[in-house]
């Protein structure tokens, strides 16, 4: 599209000419200070590169009024106020060499000058040998006046924007900027333990977060910040290779979020936003969360200063890693070891206590919480579940195995529904200690998820274990179990596949057709048997088996979009594949509603037992979790 002469305004068209300092540091504020929080970020920076270990941040009006930010770091003599606001002028590097291994924060020598140029500003600091602080007003004095001052530097902006105008409708409400303010300030607040934060919007203490010295405390601050929640989900995670390491924690699926909102990641202790560390950690979630959903995490990496360019944006938010491959790397393989880690000890994780609060007597039962804990496994080998006995006897009675004994059973003219086992499973004039013996030999022998006991709303399977009861969700169970059988098939380039006996034809869009003849090979790795036919067409002619009898056509459009989608984005196909197996177990798992028998329902649960990533489904959700017995007892009052 041309623009005719005519409409350019003639105001535009000017000779070439030199701008004024004034006009270059405006526009140059508008690189560092996009909104208040811009502004508490460069200063809470400048108060971490002084050694401060307490930083106070006071904010009016959103930070559109005040924004103050105090700290008792090293300070600054009363000769160095002036340069602190000057232009270009910093005491983080001095030459090119330390450029490229800047471990500070701050580098550039923009921040004061820029916050100078757009709003009230004044800067107090004081050293500790100093016997008083001097304090220097930006655009007002020109000379450095004493002033009264604790060790330390405070840097107080008012009025921003009031200047400009055109630059200030462009705020938000102040309670929009002090949510942008207080995401900033917790960004920051992670990034050193060992520093007390203290954070105030108009007169009201809004954070306070003492010093976490320990990995405990630090673990309670990443909860204070994250969610309590996360506390109870968190993964830690540790690992070193190639010079690196990442440290902190990630939140197993069960606190997936619809949002990326609590995500933080750190290089060398400086807050980033970075797509090949994002996508790395992603990956590694990839088996683990579906249909949008993000995971939680705070996330540490440390390597040579030298391996990373800090100077890719102005706002110093944006790095380039010089091993990006090699970073992303040990990135996913760390956070996949932790979530596997985590997921390889459901029990540790998937038990929830029953807390039935102390009622007086003849009163009515209140209703019990159920909240997550973890399982405390020291007390399990002292406990004696005598009916245990009972259901391995069930359960070998019910297990394909035993299936011939069953019909024998059956034939001899005994009506085993109306059988009742003795208590322990074993006959009434069976002495104590055979008893006592089948119960410990059934006790060892039991499996980790136990034995099926009977089937709830048609939705979950109970089960009985050393511990307690388990309650599994069976859909959520069976589409995990599918998925990796699936995955397992696709590696080995083994799944297996039905013909249609009549081909059906898809009508696609052409990009969607195209997508079909480039990937035709791929398509048949998970089954598909599909082939172009038309600029807009595609003929199926065999689908994989597990969906040969529901509905393949939906599914196999939502495979070449989800493949479409892939080929045009930054995931690779291989990706895209990944949640089209996803897809086909979750189709093709059991669904709320069918009856299981007992054969079924512990089949299920051995699978499950021998299957990775067994805590949770496709989607993140948790396929089951346990009550330990001691719960039970709290809940009805025994021993009590």
């Amino acid at each position: 599209m041309f623009v005719r002469p005519e409409l350019i305004p003639q105001e535009a068209i000017m000779p070439i000419q030199l701008l004024d300092d004034r006009l270059i540091s405006q526009i140059a504020a508008g690189e560092v200070v996009e909104r208040p929080a811009s502004i508490v970020k460069e200063l809470v920076e400048n108060s971490l590169d002084a050694g401060a270990d307490r930083i106070e941040v006071v904010i009016e009006e959103g930070g559109l009024r005040r924004i103050c930010v105090t700290d008792n770091g090293h300070g600054m003599t009363p000769d160095q106020l002036p340069l602190a606001l000057a232009r270009h002028a910093t005491s983080k590097i001095d030459s090119l060499a330390g450029l490229e291994r800047v471990a500070s924060l701050g580098f550039r020598g923009e921040a004061l000058a820029s916050m100078a140029s757009v709003a009230e500003l004044s800067l107090t600091s004081r050293t500790a040998e100093a016997e008083h602080a001097s304090c220097l007003v930006a655009q007002r004095e020109a000379s450095v006046r004493p002033a009264v001052g604790t060790p330390g530097t405070s840097v107080d902006v008012r009025e921003l924007f009031a200047r400009i105008p055109a630059r200030r409708k462009f705020l938000r409400a102040p309670a929009t900027e002090f949510k942008h303010i207080r995401q900033t300030f917790h960004q920051l607040a992670l990034s050193r333990f060992d520093v007390a934060f203290r954070l105030s919007h108009g007169g009201v203490e809004s954070v306070a977060l003492a010093q976490a010295l320990s990995p405990a405390q630090a673990k309670r601050r990443a909860a204070d910040v994250l969610g309590a929640e996360f506390d109870a989900h968190a993964v830690p995670v540790d690992e070193r290779a190639a010079g690196m390491r990442l440290t902190g924690w990630v939140a197993t699926p069960g606190f997936s979020r619809g949002q990326a909102d609590r995500q933080f990641s750190y290089v060398n202790h400086r807050p980033i936003r970075d797509k090949i560390f994002n996508h790395a950690v992603r990956l590694a979630y990839r088996d683990l969360l579906h249909n949008q959903r993000h995971p939680a995490y705070a996330l540490y990496l440390e390597l040579d200063p030298r391996q990373v360019d800090v100077n890719a944006h102005p706002a110093k938010a944006e790095v380039r890693f010089r091993e990006s491959r090699l970073v992303h790397d040990f990135v996913f393989r760390s956070v996949a070891r932790a979530l596997e880690a985590a997921e390889s000890t459901p029990t540790e994780s998937r038990a929830i206590e029953l807390e039935a609060a102390a009622a007086p007597t003849g009163a009515a039962p209140a209703q019990v919480p159920m909240k997550p804990r973890g399982l405390d496994l020291s007390s399990a080998g002292q406990r004696a579940v005598s009916s245990l006995a009972e259901n391995a006897a069930a359960y070998r009675f019910q297990a394909p195995a035993a299936e011939g004994q069953a019909h024998e059973a059956g034939s001899s003219g005994r009506d085993m529904s109306s059988h009742t086992p003795e208590l322990g499973g074993v006959p009434a004039d069976t002495d104590d200690d055979d008893t006592a013996n089948t119960d410990k030999t059934a006790e060892a022998e039991a499996p980790t998820l136990g034995y099926a006991i009977g089937q709830l709303h048609d939705i979950y399977i109970l089960a009985q274990n050393r511990e307690g009861l388990i309650l599994v969700d069976m859909h959520a169970a069976h589409e995990r179990v599918l998925y990796e059988r699936l995955k397992a098939e696709f590696s080995a380039g083994r799944i297996q596949a039905s013909r249609l006996l009549v081909p059906e034809a898809l009508s696609l869009s052409e990009s969607e057709a195209a997508t079909v003849e480039t990937s035709s090979e791929a398509l048949a790795q998970v089954g598909f048997d599909l082939t172009r036919s038309g600029p807009c067409e595609a003929m199926l002619r065999g689908v994989p088996s597990l969906m040969a009898q529901r509905d393949y056509l939906s599914l196999a459009r939502d495979v070449i979009a989800e493949i479409d989608d892939g080929a045009r984005g930054a995931d690779t196909v291989r990706d895209a594949l990944d949640d089209v197996l996803a897809d086909i177990g979750c189709k093709a798992a059991v669904k709320a509603g069918r009856r299981l028998t007992l054969t079924e329902m512990n089949a299920l649960l051995r699978d499950m037992e021998h299957t990775d990533r067994a805590g949770h489904c496709n989607h993140g959700r948790p396929s089951w979790v346990s009550v330990d017995r001691a719960a039970l007892d709290r809940l009805f009052m025994r021993g009590q």
